[in-house]
């Protein structure tokens, strides 16, 4: 009988621990806010971090559901960019891209080394509309580092 009930504890614990978490997605703003672009030496992806500033910026954030069996599977990515507070409606594409400091970055253990190729500016349209003091309708469908497409449309609220 002990035998059986350790049994079915081990059991019971192996398959606890086979679930994975589910993958997120967040839509935000945040004003009187700052994008700041950082670059590493040796890769080719770029990465960014919101600071106090006088701008409106822009965040979407996806997080890869997590398989607690499997080390260093985490996965996440990042689009960001900023805006004039004063504007309530925009449309920019390809070179103005850098002007709004449009920024696509994984998180994840993944192999960035520099690459000539993956250098370039991003391709693509990034638009929005203010549909309230706390929402805007945000659409992205930007190519970043030459082949990384992304598409996003979604309601973006703003971050407290």
């Amino acid at each position: 009988m002990k035998k059986s009930i350790t049994l079915l504890v081990l059991c019971m614990s192996i398959m606890s621990c086979s679930k994975k978490t589910d993958e997120t997605f967040a839509y935000n703003f945040e004003e009187n806010a700052q994008l700041n672009i950082e670059t590493r030496e040796g890769i080719y992806m770029k990465f960014s971090s919101i600071t106090e500033g006088v701008d409106v910026v822009f965040s979407y954030e996806y997080n890869a559901a997590d398989d607690v069996n499997t080390a260093d599977d985490e996965y996440s990515e990042y689009i960001r960019f900023q805006i004039d507070p004063s504007t309530t409606e925009f449309s920019f594409s390809d070179d103005e891209l850098q002007d709004i400091n449009a920024v696509y970055s994984e998180s994840c253990f993944c192999d960035f080394s520099n690459n000539g190729e993956k250098n370039v500016p991003p391709k693509g349209t990034i638009s929005g509309k203010k549909i309230s003091e706390t929402e805007w309708d945000i659409t992205i469908d930007v190519t970043f580092y030459g082949d990384e497409q992304k598409s996003v449309s979604s309601i973006f609220r703003q971050k407290k």
